[in-house]
């Protein structure tokens, strides 16, 4: 086994295991990670909070045991339907208020259960500490984030902020009191009252919003006030400083006026078909260049000692739908069969006179798979190739018929096609 394989299996069995976790404390069977996203069922569940979401390149496994004590800790502690009604709609003030939210339900974590308490400790400990270390707090609106988490968690928890960063937090912490000390002091106060504790807790996120947005502005100079009115880069210009992840966590995009949507009622339609091309994917590379790549291929597939047959089994069962397939004759019980009478005058004592209807499971279907051909999928090449060569064999000896197709643009951001839209 390389060692990229062996990194893939422990990531696997650390998902497994915090799952188990999660699926126990929780009470819910259906609870799976996908691509380090903890989801129910098919549903990807909410971010949480940036905490939440450790690195297996450079976090151990403590800090995935806290995050999982935390996410177990949520889903059992936090009305999520409450929580919805709660929640600001503001992009900035709905990270703080979802962060805040998290360190509530972890406060809550039994005092009985002393190991969950370290690990939530050690987790959020090792995500200050990489906040810090990567440069973000250099930044006013990364050192103003980053106190307010410390202050807030500490406030709530009862325990002290990271012992490393403390002395740099008393500037910022001095000038916060006066603007929410006493939403501090209710949020202690009221952590077992998760409506109560919203109060107190959208008021912080209010306010350290404002201040958010103030400090980007003055950073952002000129520029920023040149910006059109509609221009959102000062709202996201914190998120936008920070990991990617998180961007996608607690923000969100607003969606302009599509008069040419709505004039569809709603339905999809292709802006142009112009600048479509079609290719037949082989010939677009070398002979001996696709030869190589398909040995290549045929040798990672074989190396991971993956059964097709069964594959192709299960496929089968899922696609196929029985279908009258003929005749069985010579049976007990029936339909009489008119062709064998003979035999009863014959032999009186015959009673293989009737037949039954054959069915069977036809899989009258075609599978596709569309690819995202794009430079950034080049990381994620191999894995979908071997992916979609291995279900295409379990497809072909299942007798379902499929296709493998690739989209891509021919320029980068949209290329004319956009130009045309905008």
């Amino acid at each position: 086994m390389s060692e990229a394989q062996k990194q893939v299996r422990h990531a696997q069995q650390i998902d497994e295991l915090c799952a188990a976790f999660v699926r126990a404390y929780s009470g819910e069977p259906d609870l799976h990670f996908r691509g380090q996203r903890l989801h129910r069922g098919r549903q990807p569940l909410p971010w949480y909070a940036p905490h939440l979401h450790p690195s297996p390149e450079s976090d151990d496994f403590a800090s995935f045991r806290g995050t999982a004590d935390g996410l177990a800790l949520r889903l059992s502690a936090s009305d999520a339907d409450l929580h919805e009604r709660l929640r600001p709609d503001e992009p900035v003030e709905r990270m703080l208020f979802e962060m805040l939210e998290q360190f509530r339900v972890e406060s809550l974590a039994p005092e009985a259960m002393p190991g969950m308490r370290r690990n939530l400790r050690h987790r959020h400990e090792q995500w200050s500490l990489s906040f810090h270390h990567s440069g973000l707090t250099d930044t006013a609106r990364g050192l103003l984030l980053y106190a307010v988490a410390q202050i807030c968690r500490a406030r709530v928890s009862g325990q002290q902020v990271v012992e490393e960063t403390e002395d740099m937090l008393e500037a910022t912490r001095f000038a916060l009191s006066p603007l929410i000390g006493h939403a501090l002091a209710g949020l202690r106060r009221e952590r077992a009252d998760q409506a109560a504790y919203a109060v107190h807790a959208r008021a912080i996120a209010h306010t350290v919003a404002a201040m958010l947005h103030a400090a980007g502005e003055d950073q952002d100079g000129e520029e920023d006030r040149d910006a059109e009115p509609d221009d959102k880069r000062s709202v996201f210009s914190l998120v936008a400083d920070m990991d990617r992840e998180i961007v996608e966590a607690f923000t969100t995009a607003d969606a302009g006026r599509s008069a040419l949507l709505e004039g569809e009622g709603d339905a999809y339609r292709v802006f142009t078909t112009d600048y479509d091309r079609e290719h037949a994917a082989a010939s677009l590379v070398r002979r001996e260049l696709l030869v190589e790549l398909r040995e290549t291929l045929d040798r990672r597939i074989a190396a991971q000692g993956i059964n097709i047959a069964r594959l192709a089994r299960e496929l089968r069962a899922l696609l196929a739908e029985p279908q009258r397939q003929g005749w069985d004759g010579a049976q007990e019980e029936g339909r009489i069969d008119g062709r064998r009478l003979a035999q009863l005058v014959a032999s009186p004592t015959e009673r293989r006179l009737f037949r039954t209807e054959r069915l069977e499971p036809v899989a009258d279907c075609v599978v596709g798979f569309l690819i995202d051909c794009s430079g950034s999928m080049k990381a994620h090449a191999e894995a979908v190739a071997m992916l979609v060569d291995v279900m295409a064999r379990a497809l072909e000896q299942a007798g379902v018929a499929s296709e493998i197709l690739g989209f891509t643009t021919g320029a980068w951001n949209g290329g004319r096609a956009r130009r045309d839209w905008l």
